[in-house]
């Protein structure tokens, strides 16, 4: 037992990964800064436009990848390494989800959606326009 941790302890390339994983220790803890300043900004914009910067939105998006990939090898679950070493995580642009308050309801009751119904018995039932649109492109389906 005494040779194997004794060749564990001069092999180069667990020293070599201690030294990537201090360097990347160190980009974690930035990371984290940019990410505090991503917030403040992403809140200042809310507060002031009414919505966040999709652009902002798009780059907190790939920093929280990078710390993750940061994390993934930190904890030896990959021997791939994360930028700089591997090109900047790049995720697809997707649309920032629809603002609620920025949405006029048609009513006042706040039920813009629903629509009345007779049920099956003859009775009124109350759905929402989603369930009702399944509910016809269920009825077109052959029954099994």
């Amino acid at each position: 037992m005494s040779g194997d941790i004794k060749k564990n302890l001069t092999r180069r390339s667990i020293w070599l990964r201690l030294v990537f994983m201090i360097v990347l220790s160190v980009a974690f803890n930035v990371a984290e800064i940019i990410t505090f300043a991503v917030v403040a900004f992403q809140f200042l914009a809310s507060l002031f436009t009414g919505q966040s910067n999709d652009r902002l939105a798009r780059f907190g998006r790939n920093l929280a990848h990078y710390l993750q990939q940061i994390t993934v090898y930190l904890t030896f679950t990959t021997e791939e390494k994360p930028f700089p070493f591997t090109p900047w995580p790049d995720e697809p642009h997707e649309e920032s989800p629809v603002d609620e308050d920025s949405i006029q309801l048609n009513d006042k009751s706040g039920n813009a959606g629903d629509t009345t119904e007779n049920d099956e018995a003859g009775g009124a039932k109350k759905t929402n326009d989603t369930e009702a649109t399944d509910n016809e492109e269920d009825a077109d389906k052959p029954k099994d």
